[in-house]
């Protein structure tokens, strides 16, 4: 695949499984055999990346990905996004709150065979938990 198609199924992820919620598209564009890594996490496969997605869902509503750059190099490609939501479920023991968060991040997916085979998500995790009033840092 050329970059350029590359390019275009990671936009797909973004677009249409984080902000659409369209839970099929998996089937498109991920690798049955998927391996994602997610900070200190790894997980594996696409169903439990579909399990991933309606948990954020479960947690936020408003979700809306911003696109912010996005290159590509042979098989890989990179997103660097801003996520805004507002918190309406419970995360982590935390009531809902119903602010908005926003945090940024990164995606980097291999792909192989016109598949996205690997992810590795990169987040301003501590920015949303303090932003919910999980985590307060000292002063």
């Amino acid at each position: 695949m050329s970059t350029e198609q590359n390019k275009a199924i990671a936009r797909r992820y973004i677009e249409e499984l984080w902000n659409q919620n369209n839970l099929a598209v998996i089937d498109e564009i991920i690798a049955p055999d998927l391996v994602g890594h997610a900070g200190a996490q790894t997980f594996r496969g696409a169903d439990t990346l579909r399990q991933r997605a309606k948990n954020l869902r479960a947690i936020y509503s408003d979700v809306r990905f911003t696109l912010e750059d996005q290159i590509a190099e042979a098989d890989k490609a990179l997103l660097r996004w801003t996520f805004r939501a507002r918190h309406t479920g419970e995360y982590m023991g935390a009531k809902p709150t119903g602010k908005e968060v926003v945090a940024t991040g990164m995606n980097l997916f291999r792909l192989a065979n016109g598949k996205i085979a690997e992810i590795w998500v990169e987040s301003d995790d501590l920015g949303e938990l303090q932003q919910l009033g999980i985590v307060t840092l000292p002063k």
